[in-house]
């Protein structure tokens, strides 16, 4: 809550002094500030039935430079107040079992529960549609930051060991553009975007999914701001706010995807994976030779 109460203290002092129009601006910032984080001015206004002028407007009567700065406050705030959560459950999740003498047992039954009711939930045509689009896929792109990072990479690793043309997509480097420019419509882009719903890896989906290019989303909620911008979504949701527990029902998911992909063309895959053991034993033969 430590980055929060500055800025609703500043709203709650500035608040009598704004305009109607501006105060439905200030409650729908304190109310949605994920999509605020996430979003433009033009679309709070949008949302908030103003427009974008008043939400300027309301940023520079609470003496802040412009939307920018609320932008990058309102972005501290979900990123400490996550991450107080996402830690905090975790810990007292965990701190039920620590005393207990068949901790081995019900710590992964708990994991295998949240596995079962993933698979329980899925759609299996969408399932069906999108690893055949990821098998017929020129180049597979993947977005993953923050805590999405860690599971990015693991399908980044696994998929190239199966498939040429598996790339990830770096959100801070100077081939972001150029990279951009390259992706088109045969191509498959998975974006994975868990709690605290980083902005770069949507605005980055968002730009892709308006050129038509078929962009898979992989989350946690139904509200993730990153199911307005993706052909598809699949929604890996859980009792618990803790993106940590989640890792293995998301790990165990990708692993399904991959299995599904490879359904469609066994042989090839099979091919795939020889030729990259055979390489991968040559040069690693030749290194310390």
């Amino acid at each position: 809550m430590k980055e929060i109460q500055p800025i609703k203290d500043l709203i709650e002092t500035h608040f009598n002094a704004l305009s109607k129009k501006q105060q439905k601006v200030a409650n729908f910032v304190l109310n949605n500030p994920t999509f605020v984080g996430t979003h433009s001015a033009a679309e709070v206004g949008n949302k908030a039935e103003t427009s974008e002028t008043t939400v300027i407007r309301f940023c520079y009567t609470l003496g802040l430079e412009g939307y920018a700065e609320l932008q990058k406050k309102i972005t501290l705030y979900v990123f400490d107040q996550n991450t107080v959560s996402t830690l905090g459950n975790y810990f007292s999740a965990k701190k039920k079992l620590f005393n207990d003498q068949h901790l081995i047992e019900k710590a992964m039954e708990k994991d295998i529960a949240k596995i079962d009711r993933i698979a329980k939930q899925m759609d299996k045509e969408l399932f069906y549609k999108a690893t055949h689009q990821l098998h017929e896929a020129k180049n597979i792109y993947i977005i993953g930051a923050g805590a999405s990072q860690f599971p990015a990479q693991w399908l980044h690793f696994t998929l190239n060991i199966l498939r040429p043309n598996v790339s990830i997509i770096h959100t801070e480097t100077p081939e972001l553009i150029r990279t951009m420019q390259e992706i088109d419509e045969d191509d498959v882009v998975i974006a994975i975007s868990l709690h605290r719903y980083f902005k770069e890896p949507i605005h980055i989906a968002e730009a892709l999914h308006k050129r038509a290019i078929t962009v898979l989303a992989i989350t946690d909620s139904k509200l993730a701001p990153i199911q307005e911008h993706c052909s598809h979504a699949f929604v890996l949701e859980q009792t618990e706010k803790s993106t940590i527990d989640l890792m293995p029902s998301l790990i165990s998911f990708l692993n399904l995807v991959v299995t599904g992909m490879m359904t469609f063309d066994p042989d090839y895959y099979d091919k795939q994976r020889v030729n990259y053991d055979d390489f991968n034993k040559t040069f690693i033969s030749d290194k310390w030779s």
